[in-house]
């Protein structure tokens, strides 16, 4: 009898904690709530009580609910009481890193050691975060606390200018993930330094409203996010290449387009559900005129891409009535419906240190350069980038098929980030620049830079190319699996088959290509590219 009356006693905290992780799950993104998550984190039995999955998602809600001294002391708790359990560990090495303590991610990272073997440690974390994690430990950790305050103070002051909205509000984020919603409540005071220092430790979020009282701006968005179906994980697996090869060509091009219009550009992942990118100015503009100058730089980028939407802010150009107008999360801060933090893309890593020394290299853009743009009118001609200028000198075939063929320069965009391309897209550049008259000398101007670049094997490789050129239907097939409606145009009228060296005005379409390859044409763009070769050595 003893013993069943203390089965049954277990049985009873058992259920009681139960009850209050869902009480937990269901508390408000408010002060109220913030305690009471807070008293039951530091319930001394709620790791006894909880199974390793239920006290895993009160560390998250902890998270979430920006706790994150409290969130780290129950993940000590876990890695030394329940060290099997993975999550915790890969949660916790996460959380020291983008904290920037790392000391303590170095010392987890060896704890963490005696339990798992180096692999499953390496594929918890990516190599930057590895690095970052490794180079910060090294640091010396007794830096003068006037330096440090000094610095804080400084970064915290860059980030105000960059990203300012109105003077006399701003939002703070909520979640609620039982209906898996989230939204922002107005703030009605003037955002403060130390309103900044708890966003940029995640213990809470913060967003600004961009309009101030006059509908004037300092900064303006091209918000990028995932479509909707295509965020459900099956459809996402099953996309997934064309998702990639289409981000790695949004942050390409507008990089290019905003230095081609001398405006600063600042890409952040959302830590939701796609990109922000931040358009900085010195001066205020008008709401309108940030507004016309962002759709005027993204003009023809939405027909480009099939996997995300593109959207301005602002999307009005005056205050109306007693609203806020629009509002944008602050980056560098914690989402709190996804739990993920927001971070700078062109920052050598996610390390906040790291992400302000990127911050620091910036300087907005004068209001004069965003006038400029707005006024500019859409022509037929293609813009080439100053960095990517010598293509439409020397490579003329290379500028247009990046500028007028949205396939074709996704591609390039991967290849001039360093990526390996896939079986398709090697396929596909095979298929369409070996049919120009110097695509052998085309080809491996582009694929020069790849990790796997070999020239014998890339010959080879071109000599057996064969019939003719790939089709625009087949290219969209082999990239995104499906074919709708075709959204390739020309400029040329006609009824000729469609594929993309019809954008090169004087491109003659051929007989299919011969069986015979060797013959004076080919030697001689073969030694053209032995030239280039050498050149690139000396």
């Amino acid at each position: 009898m003893p013993q069943t009356d203390s089965v049954k006693s277990n049985s009873v905290k058992t259920r009681d904690y139960s009850l209050l992780l869902d009480r937990i799950k269901k508390s408000p993104f408010d002060d109220k709530g913030m305690a009471f998550i807070r008293q039951c984190a530091a319930d001394n039995q709620v790791g006894e009580q909880l199974a390793e999955k239920d006290l895993y998602s009160l560390i998250v809600i902890t998270q979430q609910h920006g706790l994150i001294d409290q969130s780290l002391a129950l993940l000590n708790w876990m890695n030394e009481n329940r060290p099997a359990f993975k999550s915790a560990w890969k949660l916790h090495l996460e959380t020291l890193q983008m904290l920037g303590r790392g000391e303590e991610f170095v010392r987890l990272r060896a704890r963490a050691g005696v339990h798992f073997n180096s692999d499953t440690l390496a594929s918890w974390l990516t190599p930057e975060q590895e690095v970052a994690g490794a180079v910060e430990g090294q640091r010396n950790s007794v830096e003068e606390p006037f330096l440090a305050m000094r610095r804080d103070e400084e970064n915290i002051s860059l980030f105000m200018r960059l990203f300012r909205g109105r003077d006399d509000a701003f939002a703070r984020q909520w979640s609620d993930r039982d209906r898996e919603k989230q939204g922002y409540v107005p703030v009605r005071h003037s955002l403060m330094p130390a309103d900044i220092s708890d966003h940029l430790a995640g213990r809470k979020t913060y967003g600004i409203y961009l309009l101030n009282s006059d509908s004037q701006v300092y900064t303006g968005v091209i918000d990028v996010d995932l479509k909707k179906s295509l965020r459900d994980p099956v459809q996402y697996k099953k996309n997934k290449n064309s998702i990639r090869r289409e981000s790695l060509y949004l942050h390409q091009r507008i990089d290019e387009l905003a230095k081609q219009h001398n405006v600063t550009c600042i890409a952040e992942v959302s830590g939701g559900k796609g990109y922000h990118f931040w358009f900085p100015i010195k001066e205020p503009v008008d709401a309108g005129i940030m507004r016309r100058a962002l759709l005027q730089l993204s003009a023809g980028l939405g027909e480009d891409i099939s996997c995300f939407n593109l959207e301005i802010f602002p999307k009005q150009d005056r205050i109306s009535g007693k609203g806020f107008g629009n509002l944008v999360k602050l980056p560098m801060g914690i989402h709190r419906g996804s739990g993920k933090p927001s971070w700078l893309v062109r920052a050598t890593d996610r390390e906040q240190s790291s992400q302000f020394e990127y911050l620091h290299t910036l300087t907005p853009a004068i209001p004069a350069a965003l006038e400029k743009l707005a006024g500019n009118r859409k022509t037929g001609r293609v813009i080439v980038h100053p960095r990517h200028a010598r293509w439409a000198g020397e490579f003329p075939e290379l500028a247009t098929l990046d500028a007028r063929c949205s396939m074709l320069g996704q591609i390039m965009a991967t290849i001039r980030t360093g990526r390996t391309l896939s079986v398709r897209e090697e396929k596909i550049l095979m298929g369409t620049l070996a049919h120009l008259p110097r695509g052998r000398l085309l080809l491996h101007h582009l694929c020069s830079g790849l990790p796997e670049y070999n020239r014998p094997l890339l010959d080879y490789r071109i000599s057996r190319v064969r019939g003719t050129v790939l089709g625009c239907k087949r290219i969209h097939s082999l990239l995104e699996e499906h074919v709708a409606d075709l959204p390739c145009r020309f400029e040329i009228k006609d009824d000729g088959y469609p594929h993309p060296l019809r954008h090169i005005d004087d491109f003659i379409d051929s007989e299919p290509k011969s069986e015979k390859v060797e013959n004076m044409k080919d030697a001689l763009s073969c030694l053209q590219v032995a030239i280039k070769q050498v050149e690139r050595f000396m």
